[in-house]
């Protein structure tokens, strides 16, 4: 088996506005409602590129905990998975009680990738 071909499963929460406002830009960007992983890899894979993403990791966990009510899965690679390990060590580092970094992380990518269009 290829390990390039290997995925992950990861749930998160997302405040139904935001889970809205996502879905319409991946299905109008052509990805269409089974794109929805592709589009996340690609939002994940620009937002590491930025050299302060730390600090707009912040914008994932702003979100009031009870506005979380829509849960939405995803397929990562592994690539993916690693990049967002070797980010989660970064975050760590800045922001030592950091709970969640895993789905704020994810959050702040779509943020970044609805605030770039």
């Amino acid at each position: 088996m290829d390990i390039a071909k290997k995925t992950k499963k990861v749930t998160v929460r997302f405040p139904k506005r935001l889970k809205s406002e996502m879905q319409s830009s991946f299905i109008k960007s052509g990805y269409g409602l089974h794109g929805k992983s592709r589009w996340l890899k690609e939002s994940i894979a620009i937002f590491l590129k930025q050299r302060n993403f730390v600090d707009y990791v912040e914008h994932g966990i702003d979100i009031n905990q009870a506005e979380l009510s829509e849960v939405e899965a995803f397929y990562l690679d592994l690539e993916t998975i690693q990049a967002m390990k070797a980010a989660f060590v970064q975050i760590r580092v800045k922001y030592p009680l950091f709970e969640g970094v895993q789905s704020a992380l994810i959050r702040a990518s779509v943020v970044y990738r609805l605030m770039l269009k």
